[in-house]
């Protein structure tokens, strides 16, 4: 009987800085309590509150939700680097990418994703991870000149990952 693999080792995290989930959290309780603060003091007022009173009292504690909850969706995006794969976390969705499945790990050199790392498959796919572009660097508590002074050089995440990729290459698993 073969022993179970070993549990999958987390060897790099690309995740928002303490700072930027900070931030985040006090937006959104701030705007929960400016709401939440409206709607009493429409309920204290004298008299009966007018129409427009009505509707915020209505559309006061689905618009904290909301508001709470993007910011708590707005923690969520993660690069993750472990010795079984990749995994790319958005804040609606969760990518795990074996390293069997991965063909190279590059820089995406377009405009709009300057210095992401891209995960390339070997049907061709191309997956890449918004949390590791160059303007991401200093949110996730990184140097931006880390990128290069053309944003297009492999950064920490694309090191770790092309790294992590070459050691399962070799025969590390």
């Amino acid at each position: 009987m073969t022993p179970p693999p070993a549990p999958a080792t987390v060897l790099y995290t690309a995740r928002p800085a303490l700072w930027v989930r900070l931030l985040l959290l006090a937006v959104g309780v701030a705007v929960a309590v400016m709401i939440g603060g409206g709607v009493i003091a429409l309920l204290l007022a004298d008299g009966d509150p007018s129409l427009l009173g009505r509707i915020a009292l209505a559309l006061a504690a689905p618009c904290a939700l909301v508001v709470l909850g993007l910011a708590l969706l707005g923690q969520r995006p993660r690069f993750i680097v472990s010795t079984a794969g990749v995994e790319i976390r958005t804040p609606l969705r969760t990518r795990r990418i074996p390293w069997a499945d991965v063909a190279i790990i590059e820089v995406d050199r377009g405009w709009m994703h300057q210095g992401q790392t891209v995960v390339v498959l070997h049907d061709g796919r191309r997956i890449g991870a918004p949390i590791t572009e160059a303007r991401s660097a200093m949110g996730r508590g990184e140097s931006v000149f880390d990128h290069g002074s053309d944003l297009m050089q492999p950064a920490r995440p694309t090191r770790a990952a092309i790294d992590a990729h070459r050691w399962w290459l070799r025969g590390g698993r």
